[in-house]
């Protein structure tokens, strides 16, 4: 263990039976983290007050795009969109086979201190065949994923499902077989992908432009709102992780590293003894 490296707690989940907890706290001089006390505590409580803000923000821009949603549901031609999503399925994902399938939920997209993070490079070493799928709207890519992945799980195949980290329980933002090296994303203004497309599915062909226009200015005014909701909560990652570094030093200063790397090496030592 580093100087520049803390250990960071991760509560067990089943303690003694699975996991066991290896207390580094009597690693620590306490003294010398009690003449900081009151500058450790409010610490404390901005980064967590910067958190809990975070998540307001991020709730609102949520609400937002389910609104978009709705709306764009109306306008939305499902019957076709549910024909192309049996022909695409047809086309790339008819290796059927009797294997019982498998699902991993993932994400491979963030909001982070940094803005808007995609994992481009995760999704090319997991698939070689993207297909991007244009969506502004958050509409036509989620009932499309849903199809496709409906069809990969009845012909048996393993997939990697990506939700939205704003809807983390219902939107399918992305969608890899890994085993057919292929996979399918979703690029929009939130999250442009830069990546050179196996092919592009533009969502404008399966809605209704005509009865766009009638929602076109609640849209925007729902859009714009979501970006401001997502830059504030990126903002406020970014401060929190600023208090989490000027945290982290008084921490550092009470830290006897040689005590924790003694105890690291008894834990290796008696994690190979058990092997």
């Amino acid at each position: 263990m580093c100087a520049a490296t803390l250990p960071h707690v991760i509560e067990p989940k089943y303690p003694g039976v699975v996991e066991k907890t290896v207390l580094m706290s009597d690693c620590w001089n306490d003294a010398v983290l009690n003449e900081n006390r009151e500058e450790i505590i409010n610490l404390y409580s901005q980064i967590s007050s910067c958190h809990e803000n975070c998540c307001r923000y991020l709730a609102a821009a949520a609400a937002l795009q389910s609104d978009t949603y709705r709306l764009c549901f109306e306008l939305t031609d499902v019957k076709k969109l549910t024909r192309f999503a049996a022909r695409l399925a047809q086309q790339e994902l008819k290796h059927k086979r009797d294997d019982e399938p498998s699902e991993k939920i993932r994400f491979i997209s963030a909001v982070t201190n940094e803005g808007i993070t995609v994992f481009e490079n995760t999704a090319r070493s997991l698939a070689k065949n993207i297909y991007v799928i244009e969506d502004e709207y958050g509409c036509v890519s989620r009932l499309l994923l849903s199809c496709l992945r409906a069809f990969a799980l009845d012909s048996g195949l393993n997939i990697i499902t990506c939700y939205c980290p704003l809807s983390p329980s219902n939107k399918i933002e992305h969608l890899f077989i890994p085993e057919l090296n292929l996979g399918f994303m979703t690029s929009n203004r939130y999250h442009k992908l830069t990546l050179v497309p196996y092919k592009v599915i533009s969502s404008r062909r399966f809605t209704n432009k005509e009865k766009l226009k009638g929602v076109k200015r609640r849209i925007a005014f729902n859009r714009k709102a979501t970006a401001q909701m997502l830059e504030q909560a990126c903002v406020l990652l970014k401060e929190a992780k600023q208090k989490h570094d000027a945290l982290e030093t008084y921490y550092k200063k009470a830290m006897d590293f040689t005590k924790a790397e003694q105890k690291t090496a008894e834990l290796v030592a008696k994690i190979k003894a058990e092997l």
